[in-house]
């Protein structure tokens, strides 16, 4: 029985630590939050928990239709905020270069969105974020 179970925690402790390695060395991307743009609008806000980490690097992606975006506000988790001004169309199936966040590690508290919609294109389009530790 003692055999088993220091068999089952070393199991364990290999998987944990070769979980924690791997995500470090893809350098993974995670999912902020996203928003169904309103067609109509000419803002949104996707709001973005504390939960989800301390952030160096910001991206965006763009399903369904394409958007031109303006600038992307970031309001960081002290209070304090950045202005990205984009200036650019973003395709469905795209997405944004990479923008750095200024000093260390960041918690992004939420994302403002300020675009205008493509004309010639109907239906929805999704905005996602994206965070990289």
């Amino acid at each position: 029985m003692k055999k088993l179970l220091k068999i089952t925690l070393g199991l364990s402790l290999a998987v944990s630590i070769m979980s924690f390695t791997y995500a470090d060395k893809r350098g993974d991307w995670q999912k902020l939050g996203m928003r169904v743009v309103n067609m109509k609008a000419d803002h949104d806000v996707i709001p973005v928990t504390a939960f989800k980490g301390a952030f160096t690097k910001l991206k965006f992606k763009v399903k369904g239709a394409p958007i031109h975006v303006r600038n992307v506000r970031v309001i960081f988790g002290n209070g304090e905020d950045m202005n990205i001004k984009v200036g650019r169309k973003i395709l469905a199936g795209t997405e944004s270069r990479v923008f750095d966040l200024p000093g260390n590690k960041r918690i992004i508290k939420k994302i403002n969105l300020n675009y205008k919609t493509v004309p010639t294109f109907k239906g929805k389009a999704v905005v996602v974020a994206w965070g990289k530790h």
